[in-house]
């Protein structure tokens, strides 16, 4: 019996196995490609990102071709959809010439921006070669405007040149070195001495190399956590941001690099600038920009170890901004695009070591490892998409749920043509099924999300008010010392009831939308697909999320009425024990 090596599993296989995988995988591809498989289902959303790099010459020029600091990995990534509704479209450009750019020579302001919903810049050149006053302004506009930025460099002033006066980017990552920058910007982290951002894991081999960043061991990182109503004792859920949700939990894994940037979140929010005769402000009122998640570097190295001794600590490996809540754009920064290069993800060009070679496909672990930095890289096109886009997004992830096999099985048909009959335990039942599904195919963050803010915000805006404690982790705290009042203490049965029900409302919402899609649309064909592609789901829904919301605050009220007189009888209770 004939064995086969499979780099991309790491074990010895049949070929009968090899062969059976590869059928199996091209099934699947044609499945995916050919519309007609699936005749119901929506055309996937697309969101169109613009990928900027340059270069001016000598080892450090980011590249779309085949390049240690290339960026094809990436773009492959990118080239698979992260779900069946969504499909990414990337432009490339190069400030330079890169032959396989879409466009070289590029300059923000000689093409329209309003056509992309996100710019992602890999920026690399140092300070001398800035963009221009003309740019600037394009680019404040385009973010003003609702559009999304990633950015990213690395150590010292790499990448100053292109993000070092952009909006909120050049204050949530620090760009300026070896001086503070003209703003009094924080002059980043040195490439050597003990205190450089050194995130290197010891690989396969004894002691720890420069090329260790091309192997199959990541770093780990430690994600900020993020409490439904943190205070309340008694019922709250914790999760990641957004951006490191994956459909397998929190992600807390990135490549190592011997000396990376950092991110850190400002203390000045009142800074507005004027581009070219455009003023934007930095950071309306509402919102601010945080650190997601850090990197841990671990002391202990020796002089014979790559660049030596190293003092231990923390840094910011991500930073975000959620502009959507105050009608501007979003932005994530990174604290290097060693997280994001070829050599960094699948391998050094021309290493001879068989895993350094290959770097995370060497291994089942690395390849596991590489499966959540890949959904980080997605997540990153996915929550950076314009506000519009995101709406867009969910009804056509509703639009799927509610066709997927185990909700298109267990939809009741009574219920179809009678929505009074509908009762709250169906809801539910329907609901969290739909969570379930979903949230194999996206985080539950992102399900989380969708739930709140394109149906119970809208359609129950006191609700949502009365809630949103519970139901949004993610809106920042404007100060830090209301985390711990004790005020919502003071009368711990109603928030508990709150709390316990805030969950259900989610699955409760979810359901009524499901038994809304599916009440006007029952037959899986051609004619339905065509006549939903012209129709707004979210007026489809409206009535059953009225109906669910009338049935979940009487349920609500039921139980206040039943818990009300809880707190005297304990005190009672406690009395007669004195």
């Amino acid at each position: 019996m004939r064995m086969t090596y499979q780099k991309w599993s790491g074990k010895l296989m049949t070929d009968a196995r090899v062969a059976a995988v590869q059928e199996i995988r091209q099934r699947q591809q044609e499945y995916e490609a050919d519309p007609s498989a699936r005749p119901v289902l929506l055309q996937p959303c697309e969101i169109k990102i613009l990928m900027v790099t340059d270069g001016v010459g000598g080892f450090i020029v980011g590249s779309f071709g085949v390049a240690d600091f290339g960026l094809r990995a990436l773009l492959g990534e990118l080239a698979v959809p992260p779900n069946p509704w969504v499909r990414f479209e990337v432009t490339k450009a190069h400030r330079r010439t890169d032959p396989n750019a879409h466009i070289s020579d590029f300059r923000f302001d000689a093409i329209d921006l309003s056509q992309y919903d996100e710019i992602w810049l890999f920026a690399v050149e140092r300070a001398g070669t800035e963009i221009s006053e003309s740019e600037l302004r394009v680019v404040a506009e385009f973010m003003d405007n609702g559009g999304g930025v990633f950015a990213t460099g690395d150590h010292e002033d790499l990448g100053v040149a292109i993000c070092g006066r952009i909006p909120r980017v050049r204050s949530m990552r620090k760009w300026y070195w070896p001086k503070p920058g003209p703003n009094g910007e924080p002059v980043a982290p040195k490439v050597d001495g003990p205190d450089r951002h050194d995130t290197l894991s010891p690989g396969n081999d004894p002691g720890v190399q420069f090329d260790d960043q091309s192997d199959d061991t990541p770093q780990h990182i430690t994600p900020r956590m993020y409490s439904s109503e943190p205070w309340n004792p008694y019922f709250h859920r914790s999760y990641p941001h957004p951006l490191l949700c994956g459909p397998r939990g929190a992600i807390q894994v990135l490549p190592d690099h011997p000396h990376e940037g950092e991110c850190y979140e400002p203390s000045d929010l009142s800074a507005s600038f004027t581009f070219d005769g455009h003023t934007t402000t930095e950071y309306p009122a509402g919102a601010a920009p945080e650190v997601i998640a850090w990197s841990t570097i671990r002391g202990g190295r020796t002089s014979s170890d790559v660049k030596g001794f190293l003092n231990p600590r923390q840094f910011g490996a991500i930073g975000a901004y959620d502009g959507h809540r105050v009608g501007v754009g979003r932005v994530s920064v990174d604290a290097t695009w060693h997280h994001f290069f070829d050599v960094n993800l699948i391998g050094e060009l021309g290493e001879p070591d068989p895993i350094k070679g290959i770097g995370f496909n060497a291994t089942p672990a690395g390849h596991a490892a590489y499966e959540e930095i890949k959904v980080y890289h997605r997540n990153i096109g996915l929550w950076l998409a314009r506000e519009e886009t995101q709406k867009q997004i969910w009804e056509r992830a509703l639009w799927w749920v509610r066709w997927h096999p185990v909700i298109a099985m267990d939809v009741r048909p009574t219920y179809l043509s009678d929505m009074a009959a509908l009762d709250l335990n169906e809801l539910l039942r329907i609901g969290r099924e739909a969570r379930g599904v979903l949230s194999k195919v996206t985080s539950q963050c992102t399900v989380h999300w969708w739930i709140t803010q394109h149906m119970l915000r809208p359609q129950f805006p006191q609700l949502w008010e009365e809630m949103r404690a519970a139901l949004d982790p993610w809106q920042r705290v404007a100060d830090p010392s209301a985390e711990s009042s004790e005020e919502p203490l003071q009368q711990p049965v109603p928030d508990v009831v709150g709390s316990a029900h805030a969950e259900m409302s989610l699955d409760a919402m979810l359901g009524a939308a499901v038994y809304g899609v599916a009440s006007q649309f029952s037959t899986p064909n051609e004619e339905t697909r065509t006549r939903a592609q012209n129709i707004n789901l979210s007026d489809v829904v409206a009535r059953y999320l009225s109906h669910a919301g009338g049935l979940f605050a009487a349920h609500i009220q039921q139980q206040a009425d039943k818990l009300g007189g809880l707190p005297s009888l304990l005190n009672r209770e406690a009395d007669s024990q004195r």
